[in-house]
Parts: C-alpha cells; sequence; structure tokens
C-alpha cells in the first residue's frame, strides 16, 4: 500500500505540472493577442500611407487645375483689356506659377513626411508583435519549467521524508 504522503505529493506534482502547462497557454495567447495587435496596427499605417498618398496626388491635380483655370483668366483679362502677354502681364504669370510650384512642393513634402512616419509606424507595430511572440514563447517555457521543477521539488522532498523515516 501506498504511503499517503505519496499520494499527496504525486496529486501536488500533478498540480504543479497542470498549472505550469495552464500558466503557460495564458502567457502564449496574451502574446498572441498582443501581436495580434500590433499587426492590426501595422495594416492601419499601410492603408493610412496609401489613403495619404491618394490625397497627395488629388491634391497635385487640384493645385495644377487651379493654375490653369487663374492663367487663363489672366490671359483673358489682359486680352480683353488690349495688353500683350509681356510686362506686367507676365510678371503676373509667373508669379501665379512660382506660387503654384510652392503649393506643390509643400504638399510632397508633406505626403513624404506622413509617408516615412506611417512607414516607421507600421515597422515598429511589425517588430512589436515579432517581440511578443517571442516573449510569449519564453514566458510559457518558463512556467511549463517552473511546474515541472515544481513538481520534481514535491516528490523530492516527499521522498526525503519517506527516506528518513524508514
Amino acid at each position: 500500500m501506498c504511503e499517503p504522503g505519496f499520494i499527496l505529493a504525486g496529486i501536488s506534482a500533478g498540480l504543479s505540472l497542470v498549472g505550469g502547462a495552464t500558466q503557460a497557454q495564458g502567457i502564449r495567447a496574451e502574446a498572441e493577442a498582443t501581436a495580434q495587435a500590433e499587426e492590426t496596427r501595422a495594416e492601419l499605417a499601410e492603408r493610412q500611407k496609401a489613403v495619404n498618398q491618394t490625397q497627395a496626388s488629388y491634391e497635385r491635380r487640384r493645385t495644377l487645375g487651379r493654375l490653369q483655370r487663374v492663367q487663363g483668366q489672366v490671359r483673358a483679362a489682359g486680352a480683353e483689356n488690349g495688353l500683350a502677354e509681356t510686362g506686367s502681364l507676365v510678371d503676373v504669370l509667373e508669379a501665379n506659377d512660382l506660387e503654384a510650384a510652392e503649393d506643390l512642393e509643400a504638399t510632397r513634402f508633406r505626403s513624404e513626411g506622413e509617408r516615412d512616419t506611417l512607414t516607421y509606424e507600421a515597422g515598429a507595430a511589425r517588430r512589436r508583435a515579432s517581440t511578443s511572440r517571442q516573449s510569449g514563447r519564453t514566458g510559457a517555457a518558463g512556467a511549463i519549467l517552473g511546474g515541472i521543477s515544481g513538481g520534481v521539488t514535491t516528490l523530492g522532498t516527499a521522498y526525503s521524508r519517506y527516506s528518513a523515516q524508514n
């Protein structure tokens, strides 16, 4: 017949192993949820980057269209008043060209800055996802080893007590 101490030690060791496995599963699940959230954050940054590029292209076309309309109006007004495309009329056209070029450059600069920021954010989110998954694997392994260690310690203590009594 088995000693009651060995039975209790066996139950305790088994519970240590089950506890370690359960803890490991929880750690892995939490790490995976965090990783999925970071992957989603990366995907959203990539989508926003595409939206921003589309918006910048639209703003560029709109600026060029506005320039063409203004230039046409200036030319029409000049022709209506009998002005040749020289002198002050040319100055006005050149000023409009310069303003449109500055608007286009500002749009390009802002768009590139936003693109770079979103590219960085997407990469950082992917790195955090990878780190979370690795951390989950490491934490799960630690929990399993802790459970095994607890079980072995419990059995070892029970055996030591039994040996000392006999």
